[in-house]
């Protein structure tokens, strides 16, 4: 990631940075630094709650598919594949 210098040319935005650091008592950097920051845990812990959420939608749905009931025989890698492991075909 580069670093350097970053500019802003909104006006308002550049206004709200102003009284954020005077509300705060900070320099304009240092306000922003606290506001990032803040902000990028918020969306971190956001991104984390959606990764465990679509694990955990995941497990149930094993779950489902482990409790169903097992039906004739388990293939075995000879049922599946041909002497060069290459997949057998179904119309077999």
């Amino acid at each position: 990631m580069k670093a350097g210098a970053i500019q802003i040319r909104k006006e308002d935005v550049t206004q709200d940075i102003r009284m954020l650091a005077e509300l705060m008592n900070l320099s304009i950097t240092d306000a922003v630094a606290v506001a990032v920051k803040k902000q990028l845990a918020e969306e971190q812990a956001k991104k984390a709650d959606r990764i465990e959420e679509k694990r955990r939608k995941s497990r149930e749905i094993m779950e489902r598919l482990w409790a169903l009931p097992v039906v004739g025989p388990k293939l075995s890698d000879a049922d599946l594949y041909d002497e060069d492991g290459l997949p057998k075909s179904i119309c077999d």
